[in-house]
């Protein structure tokens, strides 16, 4: 188009312009006044030419995109902020530790998958024990747990674990927790369904967080008198950072069946309630001091037939290896009428170290004229860390909990965590042994365990506990009933 247009331009300038001999003459004349039409009309081409150049480099030259640019800008920010608004409406999925949580897009819903396994093997070497007694060696699925728990509408918390372990210690398959919680009023919180009712420091820490694969034989008496695992309760709290105060209703058991089974405690359930105050009068980085006391009161006991009838508690344990079923201290029935359980634990961590230790007393209310019986039990135990991690305390249980290992295995230089246990634990089911039953007499025993572990934490899921421990009970009145027995357990762990 241009090639055209010079061309043309060029035309025009030739047959405007004279030849050489002619515009040599005309030079020699003298200047018209006027201007010759022909060279206006060139003028007028020439700007022409120039109007057209204008236009066609303008439709050549490069578009101005600002504008577009802007536009597509903005459309593309909305698109962010929609997509974000999407994904900001959909549920959060993660998992932590190996447990996975959900949460809903306000928060305000959340759910998390539990899971809990232990495996135990045990080991008995036994002396001179009586023909009737016989500490089983063997492997037990001490608990096999499932279960779900999480928060509704921000204020209201929920908890359901079935476990399907403890064959030959606990009921095969039932129900541990199944509770709803309601936290609107903090520091104060309800829960009722069935769950552990806060006993005792011992009794609220996780069976997942023991030091040692069984709680002391004192602890264990106690905590089942009105509490334990699916207690069916009703409770109130108050609870800081430093502080939780508690108050109890209990029931029965959900493994005791309803008023159609055949088990002790089916007819009219046992009514009790069980208060706890622990206070966290230390809490430095590295030092830490918790003391706690608590009192059970048993209202009311369980019948053990439809019709009246004589209302007796039984006070018995094992040997702290849960292997098996059996009872080494064993008071028998025992009428009574109110029966009161009460006990002081204290426990403190400095660096490495971690103590704790606490005492019991039973005391049981006869309906029948012969004295009323009271026995007593107590624990203490002292572990160091290896790795140099401690114990974390846990303000909503008022007790401390697993040590998190620096370096788990796997990771560079990581090894786990490690740290070593020592336990002595004592309990005294004799009241006036020498006596006859009629008389009042209880020959339950007496009963001793030393306790040395190691506890290796390969990560903060997983956990090994080996444990020797030199057990001997004591029965004043009869020798020949002695027990002795040395036992080695390990645990095999996984906590999600």
């Amino acid at each position: 188009m241009r090639r055209i247009l010079v061309s043309l331009l060029l035309a025009g300038t030739a047959a405007a312009v004279p030849s050489g001999p002619a515009f040599a003459a005309a030079a020699k004349k003298p200047a018209a006044t006027t201007q010759d039409p022909r060279i206006g009309l060139l003028e007028q081409q020439l700007r022409d030419v120039q109007l057209q150049l204008r236009e066609i480099k303008a439709s050549q030259a490069d578009v101005d995109s600002s504008a577009a640019l802007a536009d597509l800008k903005r459309s593309t920010s909305a698109q962010y902020v929609d997509i974000n608004h999407r994904l900001d409406a959909q549920t959060k999925a993660s998992i932590s530790n190996g447990r996975a949580s959900f949460v809903s897009a306000d928060g305000a819903f959340t759910l998390s998958l539990r899971a809990l396994m232990q495996f135990d093997t045990g080991y008995f070497a036994q002396g001179k024990n009586p023909a009737s007694v016989d500490l089983n060696s063997g492997t037990n699925f001490r608990r096999a747990q499932l279960g779900f728990q999480g928060t509704v509408n921000n204020d209201w918390a929920y908890n359901f674990i079935y476990d399907f372990g403890g064959y030959g210690v606990e009921n095969r398959g039932y129900i541990y927790n199944a509770y709803i919680e309601y936290d609107g009023l903090r520091p104060f919180g309800f829960r009722i369904g069935a769950y552990t009712p806060a006993e005792g420091l011992e009794d609220q820490t996780s069976s997942g967080e023991l030091f040692f694969p069984e709680r002391a034989a004192s602890v264990d008496v106690a905590r089942n008198l009105g509490g334990a695992p699916s207690r069916e309760a009703a409770s109130i709290f108050a609870q800081g950072e430093s502080y939780l105060v508690s108050l109890s209703y209990t029931g029965k058991k959900t493994g005791d069946n309803t008023s159609t089974g055949a088990a002790v405690g089916t007819f009219d359930a046992q009514e009790a309630v069980i208060g706890r105050a622990a206070w966290l009068a230390v809490s430095e980085p590295e030092v830490k001091w918790l003391v706690d006391g608590h009192i059970t009161e048993v209202l009311k006991l369980s019948d053990a037939a439809p019709s009246p009838a004589l209302n007796t508690i039984r006070f018995s344990n094992g040997p702290e290896v849960a292997v098996d079923a059996s009872k080494t201290v064993d008071t028998g029935n025992i009428d009574a009428h109110h029966v009161r359980e009460f006990g002081f634990e204290t426990a403190g961590e400095y660096d490495r170290f971690y103590g704790q230790g606490g005492w019991f007393r039973y005391e049981i209310e006869r309906r029948i004229a012969v004295p009323n019986p009271s026995f007593t039990g107590w624990y203490a135990f002292l572990t160091y860390s290896l790795t140099g991690e401690q114990h974390p305390y846990d303000p909503a249980t008022a007790s401390f909990r697993n040590i998190r290992p620096a370096k788990p295995l796997g990771t560079p230089g990581g090894w786990g965590a490690w740290e070593v246990a020592a336990r002595y634990s004592s309990i005294d089911l004799d009241f006036l042994p020498f006596s006859t039953a009629a008389t009042g007499g209880i020959a339950g025993g007496k009963q001793d365990i030393w306790t040395l572990g190691v506890n290796w934490y390969p990560n903060n899921a997983i956990k090994f506990q080996l444990n020797y421990d030199n057990i001997k009970v004591n029965h004043v009145n009869a020798p020949a009933n002695d027990i002795s027995a040395d036992a080695v357990v390990l645990r095999s762990q996984i906590s999600l």
